[in-house]
């Protein structure tokens, strides 16, 4: 694991970037910095793992104003500009991978805020909070959504029905928002997904 920071629009950008054997790389992006987000985050963390395990390189980064990263946080669309540095960063620095942006709660959506301005390569989000979301006017590649039926901030149906004719795939696992009793399950959806998707396993 390689540690190392990134210019970002306010300021270096906290990093840690895992190398893979696969020309996939997966880019998370971590909650709400406001409720105590960062890559240091348990689902991150273990989604990194899991990922990198699978043969992709995986970069982990902490907003503007979250651990070393510098700047102040906003906990909206400013962030947004974060994950657009970093995708940036790493299209310059690996242009021959494919670029898989994920988020989880605050983070999934500036990921899906931040698909509609580049060109990635797959996407998935993990229990979206509805902010920032705008309908793409069309459907979205290796594309999976991961929602929990007891979420306290993302509504189920509503978030379901904005992403059914957009998004490969939507699961629901029997859990809340954090995803304590369905952590394994969580990351076992995703990496069958992508094993299947990406790498023909």
């Amino acid at each position: 694991m390689k540690s190392l920071f990134i210019n970002g629009p306010a300021g270096k950008l906290e990093t840690s970037l895992q190398a893979g054997s696969v020309e996939f790389l997966f880019i998370i992006c971590h909650p709400h910095p406001h409720f105590g987000g960062s890559m240091d985050d348990r689902i991150v963390v273990a989604l990194s793992k899991s990922l990198n395990e699978l043969g992709a390189s995986v970069i982990r980064f902490n907003f503007r104003g979250v651990g070393r990263s510098e700047g102040r946080s906003e906990g909206d669309r400013a962030e947004g500009s974060d994950a657009a540095a970093v995708f940036d960063w790493a299209s310059l620095q690996h242009p021959n991978h494919k670029i898989i942006i994920c988020g989880y709660s605050f983070g999934a959506s500036i990921s899906y805020d931040l698909a509609s301005k580049r060109c990635v390569a797959g996407i998935v989000l993990i229990a979206p909070p509805p902010i920032f979301l705008e309908k793409c006017p069309k459907s979205v590649k290796n594309s999976l959504l991961i929602l929990a039926s007891r979420d306290q901030f993302v509504p189920v149906k509503p978030t379901e029905s904005f992403f059914r004719d957009i998004f490969d795939s939507i699961q629901l696992l029997e859990d809340d928002h954090f995803f304590i009793n369905t952590l394994d399950e969580l990351i076992k959806t995703v990496r069958e997904f992508f094993k299947e998707k990406l790498f023909g396993i």
